[in-house]
């Protein structure tokens, strides 16, 4: 076991310094700073970034957007994928508004949003709308998975509605939930910040990626890339937190 972790690192350590290499060849290559900058400049921008006054603010409220939209889609899909189980019109209901979800671009929804609501609440209302049919699905598949005999034994030994629903269900609604919020968490940043580019709302990591675009430094969006990347990162080990507390619970 211990073999194939630290050959694991070691693969990915690979990984990571061909990529930098690639990315050192490219930049030399093309030898043009505003097409493909180099790895020097890129984390000298990255330092300003960082050290910027405001920079606390931008990434804090790019965080809570993302949060908001996916606690927010989680709440419903939830709730709707738990009433879809056991109505078939909800369900028939929910069929077009998924397919709907799923089919339209990104571009249009944004489009939408920015007609709708105020460009403080397009972000979220973008990363809400790119995950509710990823875990509504999960959440109905979850429950319609439910082993058949551990409902009919439930049944048998009288158990209430309010037990197996606390016991049964809600660990296989949490379970399903834990295989996919990994990457849809990552979704909702990405849509949040695609959000942000179009809304240009004050602090906001997309707002500074189109600034950056329209002034052609390259090398900050660059930077601003890889301080979404580490946004991701942070986001993915705080969920592996949140699932390994709820499996030593014995909720998963």
């Amino acid at each position: 076991m211990k073999d194939y972790i630290t050959g694991k690192r070691g693969l990915r350590a690979a990984a990571w310094i061909t990529l930098m290499g690639g990315w050192v060849l490219l930049s030399l290559l093309v030898d043009n700073e505003v097409i493909v900058p180099g790895v020097g400049s890129t984390m000298s921008r990255l330092l300003v970034i960082v050290s910027g006054r405001d920079f606390l603010n931008i990434v804090g409220y790019t965080f809570l957007r993302c949060i908001a939209g996916f606690l927010a889609s989680l709440l419903i899909a939830v709730a709707l994928g738990a009433l879809s189980r056991w109505s078939a019109f909800l369900r028939e209901l929910m069929e077009p508004v998924l397919s709907f979800l799923s089919s339209v671009p990104i571009m249009a929804i944004i489009i939408l949003a920015l007609i709708w609501l105020d460009s403080q609440l397009v972000p979220v209302f973008v990363g809400f709308v790119m995950v509710f049919p990823i875990l509504y699905e999960t959440v109905y598949s979850s429950i319609v998975n439910v082993d058949g005999d551990l409902i009919e034994m439930a049944h048998i030994f009288g158990v209430d509605r309010r037990t197996m629903a606390i016991d049964i269900y809600l660990p296989a609604i949490l379970a399903g939930i834990g295989r996919v919020s990994s990457s849809t968490l990552g979704t909702s940043l990405k849509m949040v910040v695609a959000g942000e580019v179009l809304a240009q709302p004050e602090f906001a990591v997309g707002t500074r990626l189109m600034l950056e675009k329209t002034y052609l430094n390259t090398d900050g969006v660059f930077a601003w890339i890889i301080v979404i990347l580490l946004m991701s990162w942070v986001l993915k080990l705080s969920m592996d937190r949140i699932k390994a507390a709820w499996e030593n619970k014995g909720w998963m």
